[in-house]
């Protein structure tokens, strides 16, 4: 056996601690930008897209008021007149209509959708706990052990016990002891008793 541990890698150790240090920071940094990606996401729903459908359906609805406004003017400039004839105004009033239609659409499934992205992100955040808490707390911690074995290791080799000339860290010094022919009379240092 040899008098020393062979201890030649404590450089792997050092660059493996650097890795989970990099892995850590790198998880948490991808972490945070979904997460705030998802949120910018639901407070632009919430916010911009809210207010602009609201001020659309308003707008709309001004638009629908005027068109009526047209008819009923039409009307009262010819009393007489086929009710036929006001073609223009009737299909200004239904396009109008159908726009104040599709604004209340919007206004609901942004509503409802709202609803499901609070959900969904609620939903991912708790998913990525556990990966959060790997990069956060549990990569530190592995990469603190790491330091503190390479200190270990390194302490050690600071102090070990140099080979004697013409030994590797690899021989086996009982492999290089004399051994004993049966009826040579010498003893080994585990016999006792007189020779024969």
């Amino acid at each position: 056996m040899p008098d020393s541990a062979h201890v030649g890698a404590i450089s792997a150790i050092s660059e493996l601690r650097g890795r989970f240090v990099e892995a850590g920071e790198a998880i948490s940094r991808t972490v945070d930008e979904c997460v705030s990606q998802a949120a910018r996401t639901l407070t632009w729903v919430q916010g911009p897209q809210t207010e602009h459908w609201k001020r659309q359906k308003r707008k709309r609805e001004q638009k629908h008021a005027s068109a009526k406004s047209d008819l009923e003017r039409a009307k009262i400039a010819k009393p007489d007149a086929d009710p036929r004839s006001f073609v223009d105004q009737n299909r200004a009033i239904k396009k109008t209509k159908a726009a104040i239609e599709e604004a209340e659409q919007k206004v609901r499934a942004i509503k409802r959708w709202s609803r499901e992205l609070e959900r969904q992100l609620t939903l991912f955040r708790g998913g990525i706990r556990p990966l959060s808490g790997a990069a956060e707390v549990d990569l530190p911690r592995a990469a603190r052990w790491l330091k503190a074995l390479e200190e270990h290791l390194g302490g050690y080799l600071a102090v070990a016990p140099t080979l004697p000339a013409g030994m590797d860290a690899t021989s086996d010094p009982a492999d290089e002891a004399p051994t004993r022919r049966i009826g040579s009379g010498v003893r080994g240092p585990d016999q006792e008793g007189d020779a024969p």
